[in-house]
């Protein structure tokens, strides 16, 4: 079962549900800001999936767990996009994404709500590099 994880001092919450992410989604998004956008984490298949939200564009990062593995993947969008967005990881931590790696919200959701919930693979509908 996916797990949530929002904030550095709340507890982690469970997703049994497509329908779940999608509420806890929205509802994390209605409480973020154009200026203060976060990026959220959510754990399954032994992977973390990273999630911006709180703007119309975010990014999808999917990072293998295991000790050994380092590999992670994430979303490119437009690869001639200069600059970076800035997002506060689990809300706190201010952190600088690539415009390179911004695509649109939904499509974002789409790709989390399918690797958790259903895949646990990383999707061909766009396009990804290594970080």
């Amino acid at each position: 079962m996916p797990i949530l994880e929002w904030s550095e001092i709340l507890p982690r919450v469970e997703l049994a549900t497509p329908a779940e992410f999608d509420h806890a989604i929205d509802t994390l998004s209605a409480r973020s800001s154009a200026e203060h956008p976060t990026i959220v984490a959510l754990y399954a298949h032994g992977h973390q999936v990273i999630l911006g939200v709180g703007l119309a564009e975010s990014f999808v990062q999917i990072q293998d767990e295991r000790p050994a593995s380092k590999a992670a993947l994430v979303t490119v969008g437009n690869t001639k996009a200069d600059g970076d967005v800035s997002f506060y990881l689990l809300g706190s931590h201010h952190t600088e994404i690539p415009r390179r790696n911004l695509i649109p919200i939904a499509t974002a959701r789409q790709l989390a709500r399918a690797f958790l919930f259903e895949s646990g693979k990383v999707s061909a509908e766009v396009a990804w590099e290594p970080v």
